[in-house]
């Protein structure tokens, strides 16, 4: 049985063990995302299959969410003798401990959209973060701020989230430009839907007049949503979130206070992880960090970078 040329753990978050590499030249790649049974993950691992090369397979696991699972699925993939790992790690911190075992091993490790603390990995491939949080200041401002010299903002965010705190300075630096005067007046952090609703019907009474709320994910904007909708100011309060998931994109088109949604593409983030195992396999550099494009969903087209300039 031959020796395979090296392990890639493809390490992006949740995912149970699959089939490990066979006994030939065949390179594998061991993938772990966070949790499949979010779109974005599903999407994630829908472009990383699409666009494998051949003589390449995958290793599959899902971590469901548990850290201590997806370090152990880290180390099995070592055992297992993959030459390269895709990870979209849990826990930035907690996955520090299974980045030094694949180091060990000799296994190149490509990390995908939540960035490692610390530890050895060759790159970190993710969704412009600070991008999307000035995209969305700049689509609000010309789009929902045009006549308000001081509105008042909400910011929903979560704050054991390297990527959130990303998309809200990039928010914050973005609108303090486009709009002098406009006023903070609560970043609450949260997890769920549930969460976030009961979190902006606090927000809701203490600030009256609120004319925005920014969310760093589906899950915040949509719980906004519920409690504006709820208290009957979809016609005061904006709601601008980040994902368009299906369910943000139907509030949308819908044409009440959710306007507007910062979307990834998670099939090019996991289009971009296939290239960068090819390209350390072959011996290449790559940079330290891979920046992914996004763009403004809104209910009548896609608003990139490039079209808010004008």
């Amino acid at each position: 049985m031959k020796k395979r040329t090296m392990m890639v753990c493809l390490l992006m978050g949740t995912m149970g063990m699959a089939m490990t590499a066979n006994a030939s030249d065949e390179k594998v790649i061991g993938v772990s995302l966070m949790n499949l049974q979010y779109e974005f993950f599903q999407d994630l691992k829908a472009g990383i299959e699409n666009s494998l090369p051949e003589g390449y397979s995958i290793d599959f696991a899902d971590p469901n969410n548990d850290l201590n699972t997806q370090i152990t699925q880290v180390e099995n993939f070592c055992a297992s003798g993959v030459d390269a790992i895709i990870l979209n790690a849990i826990d930035a911190d907690g996955i520090v401990t299974a980045l030094d075992t694949a180091e060990e091993a000799g296994i190149p490790v490509i990390t995908v959209d939540m960035k490692p603390s610390s530890g050895t990995y060759v790159t970190y491939i993710g969704s412009d973060n600070y991008l999307g949080g000035e995209l969305a200041a700049k689509w609000s401002a010309k789009n929902i701020l045009t006549d308000k010299d001081a509105p008042k903002i909400a910011l929903l965010t979560n704050s054991s989230s390297s990527a959130a705190t990303l998309r809200l300075q990039g928010f914050k630096d973005a609108i303090a430009e486009a709009v002098p005067g406009a006023e903070i007046v609560a970043e609450e952090t949260g997890a769920t839907r549930e969460e976030f609703m009961t979190t902006v019907e606090n927000i809701l009474t203490a600030n009256p007049d609120l004319d925005m709320i920014f969310s760093y994910s589906a899950s915040g904007g949509l719980g906004a949503y519920d409690a504006i909708e709820g208290a009957g100011k979809e016609d005061q309060v904006s709601v601008v979130g980040f994902d368009a998931s299906d369910e943000e994109q139907t509030a949308i088109k819908d044409g009440g206070c959710y306007k507007a949604s910062i979307m990834q593409f998670p099939d090019k983030l996991g289009e971009t992880c296939v290239e960068a195992v090819e390209k350390t396999l072959n011996g290449e550099t790559l940079e330290t960090e891979i920046g992914v494009e996004v763009g403004v969903y809104t209910a009548d087209e896609i608003v990139y970078a490039a079209d808010l300039e004008e």
